[in-house]
């Protein structure tokens, strides 16, 4: 059994400031997929009147001289690194909360704030695992990932979790966690073995399961992107106009304009008919970032939604359609009114 080891907060830090920005943006997208990961399985607040809504993680928290765009804030006013956000189910208010005040601002009972707790605690000793390979020197295993993709290892697998950390990580030379390593260590073998590599009926509807959480997850990153245009006094009618161009773009060039509105749809479609619909939910959330990427309020939301992208190997993309244009045109009217 590997020896599980805690990094002390100074520890911490002091491994956290030798990353590059693009290291702890890489860092900090693993740690929101971890956290997303679990309020989806764990169904944490389902006993309560709030909907877990998504997470946004501030990767330059500790770094006050090099933070890109607004620090994220409780609704007390509190600085945060970690913003959770909660809709009610009955009145559609929405709380944005440090983990600290979800019984103080939405009564969350303590036992399920110390529930969500441990489980943070469990990913950031999952995160020091990766730091502490860090500061030993070690890198991402380029070499094994590449002949791993070269020979179509993660064909028809490419929902897996394992590799979009790969994708994210091989970015900017972070070692895997051992665990990782250990499931990418094991396709290399297959492949050199020269075994074929085929999907069993559970794998399949495991990545199907999979592909409905990456596009839940993406769908509540552009309802966040949403809220935040509405706080930037778009009218009810331009914001509509807003998410029609978003996926009118996303639609772009594609034969059907077939476009599922609910995670639970992906789960009877085919895993064909499902990749295509992440892929059309992935050029949606490109549109915002091209949209929000100069408004100082969404830097933080534009870079998590950028790490999505290239966890899945999207481009980051700089296109001049016609409902962008528009888009940018009707904030910047809102922000000058």
């Amino acid at each position: 059994m590997t020896k599980i080891i805690a990094l002390t907060y100074q520890q911490r830090i002091t491994i956290l400031q030798q990353l590059t920005s693009a290291q702890l943006a890489a860092l900090s997208e693993f740690t929101r997929y971890a956290i997303l990961s679990r309020f989806h399985t764990r169904h944490y607040l389902s006993e309560t009147d709030w909907e877990f809504q998504g997470v946004t993680i501030d990767p330059w928290y500790q770094r006050t001289h090099d933070h890109i765009g607004e620090n994220l804030y409780c609704d007390c006013g509190r600085r945060l690194k970690n913003q959770f956000v909660l809709r009610s189910r009955t009145t559609g208010r929405h709380l944005f909360l440090g983990i600290s005040h979800f019984q103080q601002h939405a009564s969350i009972p303590a036992k399920v704030t110390h529930e969500i707790q441990a489980g943070i605690n469990e990913i950031n000793l999952y995160m020091d695992s990766i730091l502490l390979a860090y500061r030993n020197g070690q890198r991402f295993p380029r070499k094994i990932f590449q002949v791993v993709v070269d020979h179509q290892g993660f064909k028809n697998r490419e929902g897996l979790i394992l590799y979009k950390r790969c994708n994210l990580f091989n970015q900017v030379d972070l070692p895997l966690h051992q665990r990782d390593y250990e499931q990418l260590y094991s396709l290399y073998i297959t492949i050199n073995d020269g075994h074929a590599s085929h999907l069993t009926k559970r794998e399949i509807n495991q990545l199907r399961q999979g592909i409905a959480d990456d596009w839940r997850q993406i769908d509540q990153q552009i309802t966040i992107f949403n809220y935040i245009l509405r706080q930037c006094l778009l009218s009810p009618q331009d914001l509509h106009r807003v998410k029609s161009n978003s996926v009118n773009y996303a639609l772009q060039r594609r034969k059907t304009r077939f476009f599922i509105h609910n995670y639970k749809q992906i789960l009877g479609l085919t895993l064909t008919k499902a990749r295509r619909q992440l892929r059309i939910k992935l050029r949606q959330l490109s549109f915002y970032v091209q949209v929000c990427q100069e408004l100082p309020a969404t830097a933080i939301q534009c870079e998590q939604a950028k790490q999505v992208m290239i966890a899945h190997e999207m481009k980051d993309v700089d296109s001049h359609f016609y409902g962008i244009k528009e888009a940018k045109s009707l904030l910047m009217r809102s922000i000058d009114v």
